[in-house]
C-alpha cells in the first residue's frame, strides 16, 4: 500500500502498527540480539563482489541492525529500513556500539519514501512474507535498483519444515522460498547465482544450527 501523502513519522506509524511490526517487536525483547550482532554469512561474502564500496545498499527488514550496520562498516551508504520499533532502537545502539552511521527508516516495502533506480543493491536476509504480498514486496525491492544493481537474497525452503530444523524460520510451508518461485519472482533480473543446499548457521540464539536455504543473486540489466 502507498501512502505517499503521509509525513515519515505518519509512515513509521503505520509500519509499527502494522502486524510485522507488532510481531517483531514482541521477537525483540530481553537484552540478547535475537540474530546476533555480526552480518549474514551469505550477504558479507556476496554483498563486496558485487558493489564497491561507497555503493548505496538497502537493507530490507534489517530487524536488529546486524547486516545494515555491517554494511555501514565496510564503507557502503546504508539504509536500514525496519518495521518494528524495538528493532530500530536496536540498529541504533549498534551502530552507535560500532561507530558507524546509517540511515534508518522505519517502513515496510513497498515504501513510497525510496526513489526508484537509486540503489546498488537490495539485501534480503530471511524475509519471508505472506504469499499474498510477495509479488509486490519482491517487485517494490527490484524497482528500487538502478541499472547494474543486485538483489542479495537468503531464506528457508520447505526442506525446513519438512526435516524439523531447530534453525529458525516460519512454520507455515507457503511463506518458504524456493529457486522456482524466485526465478518466478525475479524473472526480469539476471541471475547470478541461485540455489538451494544445507548450511549451518551461526546467527544468534534465532539461527543456530542446521537449516535448509535458497540462495539468489541476481542482477538488473545494464541499459546498452
Amino acid at each position: 500500500m502507498s501512502l505517499p501523502s503521509l509525513p515519515a513519522h505518519h509512515l513509521a506509524t503505520a509500519a509499527a502498527e502494522s502486524p510485522a511490526g507488532r510481531f517483531w517487536d514482541q521477537m525483540f525483547t530481553g537484552e540478547e540480539y535475537r540474530y546476533g550482532k555480526e552480518p549474514n554469512a551469505f550477504v558479507a561474502v556476496q554483498l563486496p563482489r558485487h558493489v564497491q564500496q561507497g555503493g548505496r545498499v538497502l537493507c530490507v527488514g534489517d530487524g536488529e541492525g546486524r547486516n545494515g550496520v555491517w554494511c555501514a562498516s565496510q564503507g557502503f551508504n546504508t539504509v536500514a529500513m525496519e518495521p518494528s520499533s524495538a528493532g530500530v532502537a536496536r540498529i541504533q545502539a549498534l551502530a552507535a556500539e560500532k561507530g558507524v552511521t546509517l540511515t534508518v527508516m522505519q517502513d515496510l516495502m513497498p515504501s513510497s519514501q525510496l526513489t526508484p533506480g537509486s540503489y546498488d543493491a537490495v539485501v534480503l536476509s530471511f524475509i519471508h512474507v505472506p504469499p499474498a504480498a510477495r509479488p509486490a514486496f519482491h517487485a517494490a525491492c527490484v524497482t528500487a535498483l538502478r541499472p547494474g544493481g543486485v538483489i542479495v537474497l537468503e531464506a528457508f525452503t520447505p526442506a525446513q519444515i519438512h526435516n524439523a530444523r531447530k534453525s529458525g524460520g516460519p512454520t507455515v510451508l507457503d511463506m518458504m522460498f524456493t529457486t522456482e518461485l524466485l526465478a518466478a519472482d525475479f524473472a526480469a533480473l539476471e541471475v547470478v547465482l541461485l540455489e538451494e543446499r544445507t548450511v549451518v548457521l551461526n546467527e544468534g540464539p534465532g539461527h543456530a544450527g542446521e537449516a535448509d536455504v535458497v540462495r539468489l543473486v541476481a542482477r538488473v540489466p545494464r541499459v546498452g
